[in-house]
């Protein structure tokens, strides 16, 4: 008897267990993704309207996935399963909002989390030691407000703010120093974008791509995602002690601009070698910014997209790539390339986005063409003298240069090259140099002018520079100079009587 009653209970609950109501979970939330059916689906006919409102997982079995589609079909709820989903056709996204929730929703994110998890606490260690990265770039950040907010500008209209409530990282950028064409995107949401970068391109198309690009990265979690998998292939305490092993002892000692700060009005240019500590590639690497190809190609994709959505030329992204591309051509660099790899990934990525038309816009050169200015003295201060020349030639060439320009490619042929010709179109430089000065006077291209006289064995012209010059610091210092720039006023008429002396002597 106690065996058939036993029996008897567990029939039931087999039995109510096989009419017992799925289990869900919702992976996304409230969502309202627009579309049209694309085919009869349902005896409902095609092109009817149709909004997306979740996205679920069900332990059900009848499909591969347990992936459903809480689909609104004229006013009613019709579940369908992910293998059906072509049934649907998404329309043009109308805001950021939408926009993001399509990317979620057709990169798969919303599962993507579900299956990995936000892993918070891994963020949170991640966010510290990106917070103490940015401190010590805090050394070459690049200090121009104009061109700080002009590029925060170009991030802010791509910003993927409504993205998703349970990623709490600050989207924010910042410029730093740095010679090479470089983007980097944090796994926090910090993003860098080097001067280098900035005076490679030539429109403002091409810049919100390598942004785009970078972004798409974020959103598709690439960075936490390699840092997660790297660190279960090492052993937890030995990743994080040497995340920032190849930058702890990377100093930052400024390079000073000799005596031209006050003429070119910078401050002060990083040294390139400490710069290349700081972007080490051990570095990237930790942070999760060294992507497979099959990484590079999809960011490339989804930064397409949210180009042509924001009213940028998705072809910015292949004109800026290409540039990039021949920037590290020029300076033979094929292997070690920080934020791209190597040449023959940037080749490959490339050859899947397709060639475009090489773009350049004129607001853009002129917003950027001091920034220019600046890598121009970096690049002299660096002695990389033929970098220097080329950049100034740039602002030149697109008719944006100043008198300072001209002082430091004067200053870049004068440190190449000796001879009449090169020395007879550095005079000619120097004196279009003046006459874009006009009445305010460049004391630098007087010094230069002395120098380079000297050089040519024009004693005489040279010592009327000097006195010149002379007369010029003594009306500087009598407007009642203080501190740093008395100091080298006083060091600049020593320097010019020394000379008068040595020129009479000749």
């Amino acid at each position: 008897m106690k065996r058939l009653v036993t029996l008897f209970i567990l029939t039931t609950l087999v039995i109510a267990a096989g009419f017992a109501k799925p289990r869900q979970k919702d992976l996304s939330g409230s969502i309202a993704i627009k579309g049209e059916l694309t085919r009869e689906y349902k005896k409902v006919p095609a092109g009817t309207p149709v909004i997306i409102r979740r996205v679920v997982k069900t332990n059900q079995t009848t499909n591969n996935s347990g992936i459903y589609y809480a689909v609104e079909i004229n006013g009613l709820q019709e579940s369908v399963p992910l293998e059906e989903m072509d049934v649907v056709s998404l329309s043009t996204p109308e805001t950021d909002r939408e926009f993001w929730q399509q990317v979620y929703l057709k990169r798969h994110l919303y599962e993507y989390f579900h299956n990995r998890g936000y892993k918070h606490k891994l963020r949170q260690e991640i966010d510290e030691e990106c917070t103490d990265y940015l401190d010590k770039l805090n050394e070459i950040a690049y200090q121009d407000d104009y061109i700080t907010s002009y590029v925060q500008s170009v991030f802010a209209k791509l910003n993927a703010t409504t993205i998703d409530p349970n990623r709490g990282e600050s989207l924010n950028v910042r410029v730093i120093q740095s010679a090479e064409p470089d983007a980097f995107m944090l796994p926090n949401g910090s993003m860098l974008i080097s001067t280098g970068l900035i005076c490679t391109l030539d429109s403002e198309d091409e810049l919100a791509a390598i942004i785009a690009n970078e972004l798409s990265h974020y959103v598709l979690d690439h960075q936490v995602d390699n840092i997660y998998r790297a660190e279960r292939r090492a052993k937890r305490a030995a990743f994080w002690g040497t995340v920032f092993a190849a930058t702890a002892e990377a100093a930052l000692d400024i390079a000073y601009w000799d005596d031209d700060r006050n003429a070119y009005a910078i401050s002060f240019v990083a040294d390139i070698a400490h710069i290349t500590a700081l972007l080490s590639m051990p570095t990237i690497d930790r942070l999760g910014m060294k992507y497979k190809i099959g990484q590079e190609v999809t960011s490339d994709r989804l930064a397409r997209e949210l180009l042509t959505f924001k009213g940028y030329n998705p072809d910015g992204l292949a004109s800026a790539l290409e540039k990039i591309l021949g920037y590290y051509n020029q300076h033979q660099r094929k292997e070690d390339i920080n934020r791209y790899g190597s040449i023959e990934n940037l080749s490959k990525r490339l050859d899947k986005i397709g060639k475009a038309e090489t773009q350049s816009n004129r607001p853009y050169l002129r917003n950027t063409c001091d920034v220019v200015t600046f890598n121009a003295a970096m690049n002299f201060a660096n002695k990389r003298y033929k970098e220097a020349a080329q950049l100034i030639r740039k602002n030149i060439s697109n008719g944006f240069a100043t008198d300072n320009d001209y002082i430091i490619l004067v200053k870049a042929e004068m440190a190449l090259s000796n001879s009449e010709e090169v020395n007879n179109r550095c005079l000619s430089l120097l004196d279009k140099a003046q006459e874009m000065a006009g009445e305010n006077p460049n004391l630098d291209i007087y010094k230069q002018r002395v120098l380079l006289l000297m050089r040519m064995n024009k004693q005489a012209k040279a010592a009327d520079t000097l006195k010149e010059y002379l007369t010029l610091l003594t009306r500087y210092q009598e407007q009642g100079v203080e501190g740093e720039e008395k100091e080298w006023t006083n060091k600049e008429i020593g320097w010019a009587n020394q000379m008068l002396e040595r020129v009479s002597r000749i």
